[in-house]
């Protein structure tokens, strides 16, 4: 019996000579992941917070640079260790899946801190937020229900104007002749373009978006202007015929 006890304690205590070090080693690690892990959660908090403020004031004062500017400086000033951070945003105030009025933010860098293990000293982050904008008016669209989130995008896509009428088309219909691109106004694209004198074009901020026509039209408008409400956009048909969209009787809506 006292033999048998002794081989018992033997095996535990070899268990334990392997085993100990590599739970010491874990706990190690965890210990070091936990700062990155920390301010990545803050960067997507400082991220949140800014597109939450721009989300309201989007609807007096818009700029899609703004924006990205405060997040720069707000993350960069809250952490030494976070290096070459950017952060851009590639959606302002435009239609993304079922939604339209979005505001998207993306952000990469890195964090170089000292680690108990060495291995957690350069790590690269990277994230993206997206939300919606108040715009500060009563939609005349019917409101989006629980079904509309559910649904797979993967359907048929069609193609509605927002702004003016109430038909869906298929990609080939001749009355997609005249869509409009979504640029943001720099000095290098204004040399190359001219304002619309219908809505007064010119005296649009540098870094807010205007609106050009495709096919060569040199022309750049604002979003309220009469001519761009010709804009048209991508949905899939499930979602456009429960917004009240009906088929184009030129096309048939395919």
């Amino acid at each position: 019996m006292l033999k048998r006890f002794r081989n018992k304690m033997g095996s535990y205590i070899v268990e334990a000579a392997v085993l100990l070090p590599i739970f010491i080693l874990g706990i190690v690690a965890i210990i070091s992941v936990l700062p990155a892990i920390a301010k990545s959660e803050r960067i997507v908090y400082q991220t949140a917070d800014e597109m939450r403020l721009e989300s309201i004031s989007s609807a007096f004062v818009q700029s899609r640079a703004l924006i990205s500017g405060k997040v720069i400086a707000r993350v960069k000033s809250s952490d030494s260790s976070i290096k070459g951070f950017i952060a851009y945003s590639d959606i302002y105030r435009e239609p993304s899946g079922h939604m339209d009025e979005m505001i998207s933010m993306n952000w990469r860098g890195q964090l170089k801190q000292p680690s108990l293990t060495g291995i957690f000293d350069d790590i690269r982050i990277s994230g993206r937020l997206i939300g919606r904008a108040f715009v500060g008016y009563e939609r005349s669209a019917t409101p989006a229900d629980r079904s509309i989130f559910e649904t797979s995008q993967d359907g048929i896509p069609v193609f509605v104007f927002p702004n003016e009428g109430r038909k869906f088309h298929g990609k080939d219909c001749r009355i997609l002749t005249s869509n409009v691109n979504i640029e943001v106004l720099t000095q290098k694209f204004k040399r190359s373009h001219k304002p619309c004198k219908i809505c007064k074009a010119k005296s649009i901020p540098l870094m807010n978006r205007v609106y050009v026509f495709k096919g060569g039209d040199i022309r750049y408008h604002r979003e309220s202007c009469s001519t761009v409400k010709r804009r048209f956009i991508q949905m899939d048909k499930s979602i456009a015929v429960k917004r009240g969209y009906q088929r184009c009787k030129i096309c048939g809506g395919i």
